[in-house]
């Protein structure tokens, strides 16, 4: 074979081979596997203000191509935010986590409470109930406000002249009448642990166990129940005992209060 065959040959080969290669690397091209679907963990959230919780967000299947094109985000966030597989309880409402990729779509239900503490324990406020007390038919008398997670719950009873005040757990109450009393009760579903302030016109606030002996303790700070336009009923409790315990309440928005007749 003379010099000009071989270069022709070797030229051959060489296109051969490069047709061979492109051939492979187009048979080993990978395939676009969808996402089918997105799996949010948990589901449903219920959370308090200020709590952070960890949600699991993921495609299917586990082999799908399109998985960087997820999305996740809250509809509300000033509610809610989602960052670094988190969502953050900002303030109270409802919100939802949504969660997209191309044409593929899920949501979780995300329900943000008020929150009351007692030391360095947090709860929502899932219920707030009570009762209005009457001296008359139209007089109201007394508010009794339940604020409960459905296991621990804070109790105040305030006179109906006392609505919109800032009530100074540390010194008699001095506009009660002389029969009345007003309060603010810790207390649990089983009684366990309750501790009651109670304060009078003419006497210090005495506090009392639930087998009602009084405790050495003294309280100071306030809470205050009030009617505010546009936000409803505003609850706000902020006591230290001299025991080392907190408690300490915000809430705003609809009571249902029960009509309990007259005093």
């Amino acid at each position: 074979m003379n010099t000009s065959a071989k270069t022709r040959f070797s030229v051959s080969v060489l296109a051969l081979s490069a047709i061979i290669l492109v051939a492979s690397a187009c048979s080993k091209k990978e395939k676009t596997v969808p996402v089918t679907g997105i799996e949010i963990l948990p589901s449903s959230m219920e959370m308090f203000i200020g709590q952070s919780l960890p949600v699991q967000v993921k495609t299917l299947p586990d082999n799908a191509t399109t998985a960087g094109n997820l999305q996740v985000d809250v509809n509300k966030p000033n509610i809610a935010t989602y960052e670094n597989g988190k969502v953050n309880a900002l303030s109270a409402g409802s919100a939802k986590l949504i969660a997209t990729c191309d044409a593929v779509k899920t949501e979780a239900n995300i329900k943000v409470y008020w929150t009351m503490s007692k030391g360095s324990l947090s709860y929502p406020i899932k219920k707030a109930s009570g009762w209005k007390v009457y001296d008359s038919p139209g007089v109201i008398s007394y508010y009794e406000a339940d604020f409960t997670d459905g296991t621990e719950h804070f109790i105040m009873m305030l006179m109906h002249r006392d609505l919109g005040k800032k009530i100074d757990v540390s010194k008699p109450l001095a506009s009660l009448d002389k029969f009345d009393t007003c309060f603010l009760c810790s207390v649990r579903n089983n009684n366990d642990n309750d501790i009651t302030i109670y304060l009078s016109r003419d006497e210090n606030p005495v506090i009392r166990n639930e087998m009602w002996d009084v405790l050495p303790i003294t309280a100071t700070g306030y809470f205050s129940l009030e009617m505010v336009t546009g936000k409803g009923y505003v609850a706000n409790i902020d006591v230290s005992l001299s025991n080392g315990q907190k408690w300490k309440l915000y809430y705003e928005g609809p009571i249902t209060f029960e009509n309990a007749g007259d005093y």
